[in-house]
C-alpha cells in the first residue's frame, strides 16, 4: 500500500513527538538539528498531509473515578445513511470516548466511561432501545488495563517504555479546575500553560504546578501523538487472543512478548470478548500473518484461538466524560 513518504528529518521529528507529544519545539529542534521555525513548518506540513492527527494527554480514567467498557457490534440491515446517523448519535453522547469501525469479527466498537457496571448497562439499554434492531450481535467487555507503546516500526527504534492506564488504583482527589485542565490537555496536550491559564483565568505558574501534580499522582501518565498509520501506507488491525491457561503468569508472558514487537502499539487486558487484545500496524496482511504465526510458535501451548479485525476508521469523540 502506497503512502506519504517521510524524509529523514520528518522521521526524526515524528520520533521525538512519539516519545513525548508535549515536547518543546526548541528541544525537538536541538535534537533534530533544525531551527525552531523549520520544525514548526514541518509539523504543520505533517498535519496538512494527515500524518499527524493530534496530540493528547494519556489520562488514567481509573484515577478520575471511571471504569472503561467496550461494546462490540455486528450490524444487520445498516445502510451508509444509518451508520452516519449512529456516528452522530455517538458524537453527542457525553460518556462515549471513541468509536472504531472494523472489517471482520465485528463492525463497530464503542468505548464507554461509566462509574460502575450498572451505569454502563443503563447506557447500553439507551443505545439498544433506539438502534437495537440494526444490531445482529453485541458483546460487552470491561477494560482492566491498557498498555500503550511507541511506534517502533516507523523508526527502527527499540524504546520499550509504556504508558499504562487502568488497574487497581484509588481515584485521585481532583477538583473542578483539575478536571478542566485534564479536558484541555486531553483534547490537545500541546496547549501551553499560558494558553490554558488564559482560558481558565489562572496564572501560568498555577497551571504548571497543577499539571505537575497530576503527573506526580499518575492521573496523567504521558503525552501521546496521534500518528495516522494509514496515510503512511500501513494497515491497523485489532487482534483477539483466547487462552487455554487462564493465569496471570500466562497473561504477563504474552504481554512481555508483545511489548517488544515493533508493530504492536496497544495491548488491552479485558474481561469479555477475549482474554487479551492487542493492536498492530503492519504493511500488509502477509506481515500480520507473520506476526500471528510467530506468536503461536512462541506460545502455541498457551493460545487456544486468535482472531483479527481491520480497523479502517476511528472516530475520536471525547477523551474524558464531560464535567
Amino acid at each position: 500500500m502506497a503512502g506519504v513518504i517521510l524524509d529523514a528529518k520528518d522521521k526524526k521529528i515524528l520520533y521525538e513527538l512519539d516519545l513525548n507529544g508535549r515536547e518543546f519545539i526548541s528541544t525537538i529542534a536541538k535534537r533534530v538539528g533544525l531551527s525552531k521555525e523549520v520544525v514548526n513548518y514541518r509539523i504543520k506540513r505533517l498535519q496538512e498531509k494527515g500524518v499527524l492527527e493530534g496530540f493528547h494527554a494519556i489520562i488514567n480514567p481509573s484515577k478520575t473515578g471511571y471504569l472503561v467498557y467496550r461494546l462490540h457490534i455486528k450490524y444487520q440491515n445498516v445502510t451508509p445513511d444509518k451508520e452516519k446517523e449512529l456516528i452522530q448519535y455517538f458524537s453527542s453522547h457525553q460518556n462515549i470516548g471513541w468509536v472504531t469501525a472494523y472489517e471482520g469479527l465485528y463492525d463497530m466498537a464503542i468505548l464507554y466511561w461509566a462509574r460502575d457496571a450498572y451505569e454502563f448497562r443503563e447506557k447500553c439499554d439507551e443505545l439498544l432501545s433506539q438502534y437495537g434492531k440494526y444490531f445482529h450481535t453485541t458483546k460487552q467487555s470491561i477494560i482492566l488495563q491498557i498498555h500503550g507503546f511507541k511506534h517502533n516500526y516507523l523508526f527502527n527504534s527499540h524504546d520499550y517504555t509504556e504508558a499504562v492506564v487502568g488497574g487497581k488504583v484509588e481515584p485521585a482527589p481532583l477538583d473542578e479546575i483539575d478536571m478542566k485542565i485534564l479536558h484541555l490537555l486531553a483534547a490537545d496536550c500541546r496547549r501551553t500553560t499560558l494558553e490554558i491559564g488564559k482560558e481558565l483565568g489562572l496564572s501560568p505558574n498555577t497551571v504548571k504546578y497543577r499539571i505537575k501534580k497530576l503527573i506526580d499522582n499518575k492521573v496523567i501518565v504521558g503525552f501521546r501523538t496521534i500518528i495516522n498509520a494509514n496515510v503512511l501506507g500501513y494497515q491497523h488491525y485489532k487482534l483477539f487472543i483466547q487462552f487455554y491457561e487462564h493465569t496471570e503468569k500466562t497473561r504477563q508472558k504474552i504481554i512481555s512478548y508483545l511489548k517488544i514487537s515493533p508493530h504492536v502499539i496497544y495491548v488491552t487486558e479485558a474481561l469479555g470478548l477475549a482474554d487479551l487484545e492487542f493492536e498492530a500496524q503492519v504493511k500488509d496482511i502477509a506481515q500480520l500473518h507473520e506476526l500471528i504465526r510467530n506468536l503461536k510458535l512462541q506460545f502455541g501451548s498457551l493460545i487456544r484461538d486468535t482472531s483479527s479485525a481491520l480497523i479502517f476508521k476511528e472516530h475520536r469523540i471525547n477523551y474524558l466524560p464531560s464535567i
